[in-house]
């Protein structure tokens, strides 16, 4: 009787087993190469923009791609920030009860690092003039000792007028008159040691009238000259000043040029 062979001995399922066995461990160690690659990429990327980022100085000092940032503001600063629009806002208010200026002027914070400043003519102006009234200038000059703080960036002036225009010969229009009256107000601010290169000048005209000020015959409201003052960033890296955006052309006056 012949003997059986060694191969014709094996069992055929054994070696099935051991083959799938093989094949798993060889996939297992493809999938874990595969992570390993995929986490040296990440780091290669990262590195790579933590690099492009500093150079172009995109990111405060210190801070790094790979720490999670929340995309707002810390709470902290911007609690710093609104404390201090507040409070602005708050003396500003209390300096035109004390004048009594009354319902003629309008203090209102727009956002956590902007307050808006709205004059009626009457607390400035004659009618039709470009002079400030004596008593204007001591409204403006008790308002720019609240504003000389260094936490504020800038101040825009804008100058607005209604739609009825000037009469009389030699007449201006309603830009130049706009525009003359912002820079009224801005060289009586300069008078008080306020930083002229954080002032802005912008007359308007009557491109910017209030909300519903023609349909219910205020327009005289239009009349008027307002304080944009914006706050400085409180993150360490400072921001540069940042022109209004206006979807009406404004006569824009540069204030370093008088």
């Amino acid at each position: 009787m012949a003997r059986k062979s060694k191969k014709e001995s094996e069992d055929p399922k054994s070696n099935f087993d051991m083959l799938f066995l093989q094949l798993m461990m060889i996939m297992m160690a493809f999938f874990i190469l595969l992570s390993a690659l995929s986490v040296i990429i990440d780091e290669k990327r990262l590195k790579a923009l933590n690099s492009i980022a500093g150079a172009f100085n995109l990111m405060p000092a210190g801070a790094n791609l790979s720490q999670k940032h929340d995309a707002s503001m810390p709470s902290r600063e911007l609690g710093a920030n609104n404390t201090a629009t507040k409070r602005t806002a708050k003396k500003l208010t209390n300096v035109a009860k004390l004048l009594g200026a009354g319902d003629a002027v309008h203090v209102l914070p727009l956002d956590k690092s902007t307050v808006r400043v709205r004059m009626q003519e009457q607390i400035l102006f004659k009618p039709g003039q470009i002079r400030l009234t004596e008593s204007s200038r001591t409204f403006i000059a008790a308002m720019a000792k609240v504003l000389i703080q260094p936490e504020i960036q800038d101040i825009t002036i804008e100058g607005h007028t209604d739609k009825t225009p000037l009469r009389g010969k030699g007449a201006m229009g309603n830009w130049e008159l706009s525009a003359a009256r912002a820079m009224q107000v801005f060289h009586e601010l300069a008078n008080y040691n306020l930083s002229k290169s954080k002032l802005f000048v912008a007359g308007m005209g009557d491109a910017r009238p209030l909300p519903h000020s023609e349909t219910d015959g205020n327009e005289a409201l239009n009349r008027r000259v307002e304080l944009i003052i914006r706050f400085r960033p409180t993150t360490t890296q400072e921001s540069r000043p940042v022109a209004l955006e206006s979807s009406s052309p404004a006569a824009e006056v540069p204030p370093g040029e008088h």
